[in-house]
């Protein structure tokens, strides 16, 4: 709501989506229109941060399938799947934080960071393929590195094999 901050840095989500549905904005580009409140519009997520790599790392967390899992736990449904993205429920998302004095940590977030960096450059260039085979091979991809985030938000929260499989099961 504070109308000096839209032109910085943040993370974009819709009011209302099929699960988690985050997109960065790090050169302060975009604007939502609207409500925020079931008519449209969304939400921006600001760190208090200048780091870029603390907003990948944060990207890679919250389009995680583990997000999309605690989404539908914690907010409310809509038709067809939809479901409320609203400041009450992002807020109860628990985010794994860094410790920086340890290594393992640090490589953990230094994997999250090329991984998530990896995956915009796929769907940019996703994005700008005309040509059918290629388009289908920069999906691939996109599944592939999609998995492997996924994989490591499951280490850093040190999902158990059962527990992976409910969060799995549930997002499908």
């Amino acid at each position: 709501k504070n109308h000096m901050r839209l032109d910085s840095r943040k993370l974009l989500v819709p009011s209302l989506a099929l699960g988690a549905t985050f997109a960065p904005d790090l050169e302060g580009r975009y604007f939502f229109v609207g409500s925020g409140g079931g008519g449209g519009g969304g939400y921006g997520i600001a760190l208090e941060t200048v780091e870029e790599s603390a907003y990948y790392y944060l990207l890679g967390l919250l389009n995680s399938q583990l997000t999309t899992y605690v989404l539908k736990q914690v907010s409310t449904p809509f038709r067809g799947g939809y479901l409320a993205l609203n400041k009450q429920y992002i807020e109860q998302l628990p985010i794994r934080t860094i410790d920086f004095n340890d290594p393992a940590d640090v490589a953990r977030h230094d994997r999250m960071v090329s991984l998530v960096t990896q995956m915009l450059d796929l769907h940019s260039r996703l994005a700008a393929e005309g040509v059918p085979h290629e388009k289908a091979a920069l999906q691939r991809r996109i599944d592939m590195t999609d998995r492997q985030i996924d994989r490591l938000v499951y280490e850093l929260y040190e999902l158990t094999p059962e527990e992976i499989e409910v969060v799995e099961g549930a997002t499908v």
